[in-house]
């Protein structure tokens, strides 16, 4: 097998792996998708409920699902319709419009400080590898 192919193999199963955490009657299952945690439920559990979803999306997509067996904590859970959908960000919905500078936040501050002082720096380089050791040229 390359090691390529093994790699990305690799990569594809510790994205899709399914981590479970808790113990009776609630615990939260996590996998690469809504949809794939849903199913470990309730193929492991005896008629799980959804009581909440958790997205991240860090370094790849993983999804935490709280269920629980509990008919008492299944009273209060809100209707899986709701749950399934993912939660959109506000700064992912100000980007969505029809004007593509329209409510865009591309950079956080800090990193917008920390570009600006890099090209400074660069502008203070620039500036002295022209004017060169005896100043300025005329």
């Amino acid at each position: 097998m390359p090691l390529g192919q093994g790699i990305g193999e690799w990569w594809d199963a510790v994205r899709d792996r399914i981590e479970v955490s808790g113990h009776g009657p609630t615990w939260q299952v996590t996998a690469g998708s809504f949809d794939s945690a849903l199913a470990y439920a309730r193929g492991r559990f005896d008629d799980p409920v959804v009581l909440a979803r958790k997205d991240r999306d860090r370094w790849w997509p993983r999804v935490a699902v709280t269920v629980t067996t509990d008919p008492t904590l299944a009273a209060s859970a809100p209707v899986l319709d709701e749950i399934a959908r993912p939660v959109v960000p506000d700064q992912v919905r100000r980007r969505v419009g029809t004007d593509p500078d329209q409510g865009r936040d591309p950079l956080p501050r800090s990193l917008e400080a920390i570009f600006a002082h890099q090209e400074q720096l660069r502008a203070a380089r620039r500036r002295s590898r022209r004017s060169g050791p005896a100043g300025p040229q005329v």
